[in-house]
């Protein structure tokens, strides 16, 4: 009898012990669920052209709910200026906000994978629309990401790629 108590208790704490490292294991990927969060340098030999006399940096800080992205710009004479981050829901809902005479949209999607997030940013002034698609894509190894902007019709496309620094 004594032994089949034993036994029935070592089951149990080993069901626990599995659902406790289930848990904590899928709380760890949620944390972080594609590995975007970092300081990354442009490449300028797989980067556009246009971005030739910058040194950019692209600060990029990731949770399970939200990514803000920051770019830091800096000439070759070296001035140095920074973007306001810009920070995307990951949820996969459009956020809009009124500012500064117009109405700003933004929502983003991923891959099934999780290794691409599409952005849509429009602007509504005066009746029209202006804004960009972005996608932001990480290699397999998590040492590149890609970033290709155009505007909201496709047109114009502009590369970024950078290494994680």
């Amino acid at each position: 009898m004594i032994m089949k108590i034993a036994f029935s208790l070592v089951k149990v704490y080993r069901s626990a012990l599995t659902v406790i490292l289930s848990v904590a294991s899928s709380a760890v990927f949620a944390q972080n669920p594609s590995g975007f969060s970092g300081t990354w340098v442009l490449d300028h030999t797989k980067s556009s052209a246009e971005l030739k006399d910058y040194q950019i940096i692209c600060n990029i800080k990731e949770t399970a709910q939200t990514m803000s992205v920051e770019q830091i710009f800096q000439t070759m004479d070296g001035k140095q200026t920074s973007m306001q981050p810009i920070l995307y829901n990951l949820d996969g809902k459009e956020v809009s906000k009124e500012e500064e005479g117009g109405t700003d949209r933004i929502i983003a999607k991923w891959s099934s994978d999780k290794k691409t997030l599409t952005t849509k940013f429009v602007r509504t002034m005066s009746g029209f629309d202006y804004g960009s698609i972005t996608t932001y894509s990480i290699s397999a190894d998590g040492k590149v990401l890609t970033v290709k902007s155009s505007d909201l019709k496709g047109e114009t496309p502009m590369v970024q790629v950078y290494l994680k620094k």
